[in-house]
């Protein structure tokens, strides 16, 4: 067994794993992922990025991509209509199944920024 081994990585996720241990690897994929679709703005990157996750065995990528669309300038409607185009694809149910978490991360994302800007009105 490898001498570096520790048994509390096996609680880790996959991405937090490469993040910590093999942070190679995930520059490479990042310069890998940012260099593709030169041609699109931010914005539609970000929307696609969200419809290729759509069907993806890790929903967890939406807590990544919702934050990247929002700071693109994607509105919630049309995060929510990206999602609704990728029903004949992936079927209603699929959709349905992942909005819920979508929702969950407009809110989350909408709730942080209220807090800072109800502190900022504070101040």
């Amino acid at each position: 067994m490898d001498e570096e081994f520790k048994w509390e990585d096996l609680d880790k996720d996959g991405l937090t794993y490469l993040m910590e241990e093999r942070k190679e690897v995930f520059k490479d994929y990042q310069k890998l992922i940012n260099g593709l679709g030169d041609h699109l703005d931010e914005k539609t990157r970000q929307l696609i990025n969200l419809a290729i996750q759509i069907n993806s065995p890790s929903p967890e990528a939406i807590k990544i991509i919702i934050p990247k669309a929002i700071r693109a300038g994607a509105t919630k409607d049309e995060i929510i209509d990206t999602l609704i185009m990728t029903i004949p694809v992936v079927g209603l149910s699929t959709v349905l199944k992942m909005l819920t978490l979508v929702l969950k991360e407009l809110s989350n994302y909408g709730k942080a920024y209220s807090d800072v800007f109800d502190k900022l009105d504070k101040e």
